[in-house]
């Protein structure tokens, strides 16, 4: 290498021939006669190229949806390991599920200040100047937390450990067979035998919330949401062979999904500000009122929601919500 000359990021030299090569897949093309260990290479494939399209964004830092994005996509490469991982050897299933799990950390962080911030954006927007005074030194707080947070993303992101990690996976999602386990003679092994039982089981854990959600405590909706969340990625993953039919079923646990979402974010926004309000040194009186005020409005916002949570919930847990679900199992 010359003198002071500057090498190319690892992100451009390895990550982004990668992700012009996967993008090419417009759908997962998922078939209900797709073994099963192939099915999840093709959900995998997909996803890890949505993933490795937002590197430049992020990296660039200048739009915090590629955060988002990048996240969203990650999220859902972790849930294929869920549904489809006993596919494939032990080993190469751990040893992805915890990189992605690492990556996932990092890129959450980031995403969860991104949020936080906008709460209390937006919150101020709709104050009296004294608040939105008050209010600065813990915004300036958060955005130098996600500052900083973001740049430790941006130093994974370039460094040798993603490109080795995003060449290993592409390698093995191109590879047809890669670290499959053998086949058992008479043992379910496609798309149309394993998925009906892998969708019922994750409908089973969001219809047992039933009864008393309108009095569940926030730790409770958390856990219904991550169920709804893995319910909804395991009907995606099999949208295509399941017909038009999975749209709608997709669609209510959204609605539900999101709902528990815009709990759960109001509730961390008051318990990280109440955080700072009480482990800050030297604020003023005037900023201390200002952030009281600010955790509970959202307190109040999150009260207001808890008790209408289970209209959406009852959207996806009802009869007519497990009649569609049948018909569209059934065309598997």
């Amino acid at each position: 290498m010359v003198a002071n000359e500057v090498p190319t990021p690892a992100w451009q030299d390895v990550v982004l021939p990668l992700a012009e090569r996967l993008s090419a897949a417009q759908a997962m093309d998922v078939h209900a006669d797709d073994p099963w260990s192939e099915a999840g290479r093709k959900v995998l494939a997909y996803h890890f190229a949505r993933v490795l399209a937002r590197v430049p964004g992020v990296v660039a830092g200048e739009d915090p949806e590629e955060v988002h994005a990048m996240r969203v996509a990650a999220r859902r490469m972790r849930a294929a390991w869920r549904v489809f991982g006993d596919a494939y050897d032990r080993q190469t299933t751990r040893a992805y599920l915890d990189e992605l799990r690492s990556l996932g950390g990092r890129l959450g962080v980031v995403r969860d200040l991104d949020v936080r911030v906008a709460i209390l954006v937006t919150y101020g927007d709709r104050r009296s100047k004294r608040d939105r005074t008050g209010l600065k030194p813990l915004l300036a707080a958060w955005q130098a937390d996600r500052t900083a947070r973001h740049a430790e993303l941006v130093e994974v992101l370039t460094t040798g450990w993603f490109a080795d990690m995003a060449s290993g996976l592409a390698t093995f999602a191109e590879t047809p067979g890669a670290a499959a386990r053998p086949v058992v003679l008479r043992t379910p092994n496609i798309v149309r035998d394993r998925a009906p039982a892998v969708i019922w089981d994750n409908y089973q854990a969001v219809s047992a919330f039933a009864g008393g959600l309108d009095r569940a405590d926030v730790a409770t909706l958390h856990e219904l949401r991550i169920a709804a969340k893995w319910l909804r990625y395991t009907l995606e993953f099999v949208r295509e062979p399941m017909g038009s039919g999975a749209n709608e079923l997709i669609r209510r646990v959204v609605v539900l999904q999101d709902y528990l979402g815009d709990i759960h974010d109001l509730h961390a926004a008051a318990v990280s500000a109440d955080a700072y309000a009480t482990g800050a040194v030297a604020l003023t009186g005037p900023t201390t009122s200002a952030i009281g005020r600010f955790v509970g409005y959202q307190e109040a916002r999150v009260e207001r929601l808890r008790r209408r949570v289970e209209p959406s919930w009852e959207g996806v847990a009802d009869a007519g919500y497990r009649r569609r679900l049948g018909r569209a199992v059934a065309r598997l």
